[in-house]
């Protein structure tokens, strides 16, 4: 690469990772050419060569994005003929893009230059307006919306939950006239309002989880969207720029989800264990008679490569059991498209987001010897004792300084947000207590506590390795306490178990140690519980022969009385 400004910009300018992006899913889709962003990015022989491919193609929609890209690329190499500007969020904005955007908010007050960094930090003046609001420059009547910020991601979270999401957010700041605006590329959309008189915009593009964090990277995008959690790997590409992505400051779970796997309607199959689902979407059993079904060939449906979702499948389902998807499963980047088809062949099984079921039968699922087969609902997977139950994310860097961003994750969060979550299909984390049906196999000891109490719709789980609560954990300290309190005269039971592994006996010291840490927690919010007890690899809820069912088992229960 050249060492050069224009090549600099090439690698990190926001439109172009943009442009490059439906460049490769155009190609991709048209001529089944899989282009590499990195290359297109950093090499400019690379990209030469495949913006004339795609001049040569005979598509116009290809020949417009190479000339859209040559166009950004030559304003970038001369940015005093410019007409465009990058795009609003961007974390790298040109010099006099910054020193415009400085001198208009030095003229309302609202920030100084501090440290002789160079870097804008807001002004010790308190202001009651929302985010979105504040600051807000005069808009000309004809003026095209200002980016409030841009999410990037899961098409799981992408195509009805963000939009939904996003809507509720600007209505609570304000907004009105609030509309989708569609685009000309499947699965993106803008969210368009008035706040104040001003018209605002947030940018929605759902092309799966993993471009969640390459436009991250790319600093296209403010809040990454992810239906899996961020990969080791992911964390340690970006940590360097953006921070620890995978620390509590960063990574947000919003809702919950239950990985469904569903069938076609007529098919006369009700429940399968983890291992056989593996089994059938290995291509090692190809007919459901093996099964003790009809004669009929097994036809698979799986998500695409891009997707949270077949990463989560991945995870949870194929590499515990040591195996991969069938090279004849069909592909799908929409989880609405998969599901239908599902629903129309015969034979057919599939997995998928438990709001995306649809007219397809949903199958209870369990997670392997000494488990029940369990369906997804709203407890099971609040617990996470659903054997395939998944969390959902966003991500926005700690260093982020897009306070729109960051109001939008605090909406979220709470009860508001949360109440969109139920509203659209997945599972909120909104704490309700229910009276669950016990196995009559039980501990004596663990049935006698539980016999007049409810159990409420959150367990604490621990970062693998560690008696630290997780992320999703910490925030459920405080809605457990918000609870609590909210319902006085509530007393509260913390039961904590194992996975199988190791001496009984220092399962048993250990489960109990994890129930009296959570019950630690829960007194410094004057809570004090009033059971604490453990019950080591007792009542697993998912298989000890992997990773992940044995985190799954490592966990506390809160029950009230």
């Amino acid at each position: 690469m050249k060492n050069s400004a224009g090549e600099h910009n090439a690698v990190t300018d926001g439109v172009l990772a943009d442009l490059f992006w439906k460049l490769r899913l155009r190609m991709e889709s048209r001529n089944g050419v899989a282009l590499d962003i990195h290359r297109l990015r950093k090499e400019s022989q690379y990209r030469d060569d495949s913006l004339a491919r795609a001049t040569a193609s005979g598509d116009p929609e290809l020949a417009a994005l190479a000339d859209s890209i040559r166009q950004r690329l030559a304003q970038l190499r001369d940015p005093e003929g410019a007409a465009t500007p990058s795009r609003p969020g961007g974390r790298r904005a040109g010099l006099a893009i910054a020193a415009g955007v400085i001198a208009l908010a030095a003229a309302a007050g609202l920030y100084f230059l501090g440290g002789g960094n160079g870097e804008v930090s807001p002004a010790p003046v308190a202001s009651t307006a929302p985010p979105a609001a504040r600051a807000a420059p005069a808009a000309k009547p004809d003026a095209p919306p200002r980016t409030l910020f841009r999410i990037h991601g899961s098409n799981t979270l992408g195509e009805e939950l963000a939009p939904a999401l996003v809507k509720d957010y600007l209505a609570s700041q304000g907004g009105e006239d609030i509309a989708v605006a569609a685009t000309d590329v499947a699965r993106e959309a803008r969210i368009e309002a008035r706040i104040g008189g001003e018209p605002v915009a947030v940018e929605i593009h759902a092309h799966g989880s993993s471009t969640a964090f390459v436009d991250l990277a790319a600093g296209s995008t403010d809040i990454g969207m992810s239906s899996r959690r961020i990969k080791a790997e992911e964390v340690d590409q970006l940590k360097a720029e953006l921070g620890d992505l995978s620390q509590s400051g960063a990574e947000h779970v919003i809702a919950l989800d239950g990985l469904a796997v569903i069938v076609h309607p007529a098919l006369p199959v009700g429940e399968l264990t983890v291992d056989t689902i593996a089994r059938l979407f290995a291509g090692e059993i190809t007919n459901w008679r093996e099964l003790g079904g009809p004669d009929l060939a097994v036809e698979l449906f799986a998500r695409d490569g891009n997707s949270g979702t077949w990463d989560s499948f991945e995870s949870l389902v194929l590499k515990p059991q040591g195996r991969e998807l069938a090279p004849a499963a069909r592909r799908f980047e929409s989880s609405q498209e998969l599901s239908d088809g599902v629903s129309a062949t015969p034979g057919a099984i599939g997995f998928i987001g438990l709001p995306y079921v649809r007219q397809a039968k949903l199958l209870a699922v369990s997670g392997g010897e000494g488990t029940l087969p369990v369906f997804p609902n709203n407890f099971t997977v609040s617990t996470e004792d659903y054997a395939l139950a998944r969390r959902l994310y966003l991500y926005l860097p700690a260093t982020s300084t897009n306070t729109e961003a960051r109001a939008f994750i605090d909406f979220v969060r709470k009860a508001e947000g949360q109440d969109v979550v139920a509203e659209v299909g997945f599972i909120s984390q909104t704490i309700s207590a229910t009276r669950p049906t016990l196995a009559a196999d039980l501990p004596y000891d663990y049935l006698k506590l539980t016999e007049n109490a409810q159990r409420l719709s959150v367990n604490f789980r621990f970062e693998p390795g560690s008696d630290r609560i997780d992320n999703k954990g910490q925030r459920d300290l405080d809605r457990l306490a918000d609870f609590i309190l909210a319902n006085p005269g509530k007393r509260v039971m913390l039961l904590g178990f194992t996975d199988s592994v190791g001496n009984p006996e220092q399962n048993l010291k250990l489960s109990q140690a994890r129930a009296e840490l959570v019950g630690r927690e829960l007194m410094k919010f004057g809570i004090f519980p009033y059971q604490v007890n453990g019950f080591g690899a007792a009542a697993a809820v998912a298989s000890n022969d992997n990773v992940e069912g044995r985190n799954r088992n490592r966990r506390v229960e809160v029950w009230v009385i």
